[in-house]
């Protein structure tokens, strides 16, 4: 099992590919599994590295409560770690909020940013709603909180029809460990807040998409990144939730490449 380490830290990471980096950062409760299509497809023209951000999957559980710059530095000693200068970043949902947070502090190191299905300025309702799923998963334990987030996430053609990626993501959801989950559950609400007033200062080529439907992470709130981003560009897609990554793997794997080529055209043009 692949680890890259500095000191007592330890992240647990898979690459495939070859040619320039990219590196896909999942979502509160999930792992690098979730990317395993965009690997399949996306390893044939890039170097891929997924990763387990802090308090998931098999990197180190430390203690909460948890912080965003530890998410950053994990992301910045593992990028040291691979000997990588600058990459391609594609951030999901809780991992949007991580490639954002890492554009702010290490601009030079990131080539394109891909903000995927990922929450800005919430709402005081919207914050309320997400702060009460936090109490539940504090009184009542995390699995208090799976069905309702499979239901927000998937369509139900996709629920009925691809059962064996919805019980992979269940099962990683059933099985987190209940304090790192909370810690990180609770950061994922709150962090928003932090990045908002700075995110206008994003300065790296940068994509944003959600699903129509996502309802967590909405298309209004794409479009408040977009308007805030300088020169950014803004995907919605149609009739998708919440897991685009997987139930719309193939428009998000061409979204990804198209973005990232265009970028290059520019630079070298330039």
């Amino acid at each position: 099992m692949p680890a890259a380490s500095n000191g007592q830290d330890s992240t647990h990471f898979e690459e495939r590919g070859a040619g320039e980096s990219l590196i896909l950062i999942h979502g509160v409760g999930l792992d690098l599994r979730m990317w395993e299509r965009q690997v399949e497809d996306l390893s044939k023209h890039y170097h891929v590295i997924v990763y387990d951000m802090v308090g998931h999957g098999g990197s180190l559980h430390p203690p909460g409560p948890y912080v965003l710059t530890q998410f950053v530095e994990q992301l910045a000693e593992l990028a040291d770690y691979l000997k990588i200068e600058s990459c391609h970043i594609v951030g999901f949902s809780m991992g949007g909020m991580v490639a954002s947070a890492f554009a702010l502090k290490y601009p030079q190191k990131i080539k394109t940013l891909t903000i995927m299905n990922a929450v800005a300025n919430r709402t005081e309702e919207q914050r309320k709603a997400i702060l009460k799923r936090v109490e539940e998963v504090e009184r009542i334990g995390p699995l208090a909180t799976v069905e309702p987030a499979i239901q927000r996430w998937f369509n139900p053609d996709f629920l009925n029809a691809q059962n064996e990626w919805v019980s992979q993501i269940r099962k990683r959801l059933e099985t987190n460990d209940p304090a790192s989950y909370l810690a990180a559950y609770r950061l994922f609400a709150t962090a928003d807040q932090e990045l908002w007033p700075q995110i206008e200062q994003i300065s790296v080529p940068t994509q944003i998409i959600t699903g129509q439907q996502d309802m967590g992470s909405s298309p209004e709130m794409a479009k408040q990144m977009h308007e805030k981003i300088v020169d950014s560009e803004m995907m919605i897609v149609r009739d998708m939730k919440h897991m685009l990554p997987i139930e719309g793997a193939q428009i998000v794997n061409e979204a990804i490449r198209s973005f990232i080529d265009k970028q290059t055209l520019i630079k070298v043009e330039g």
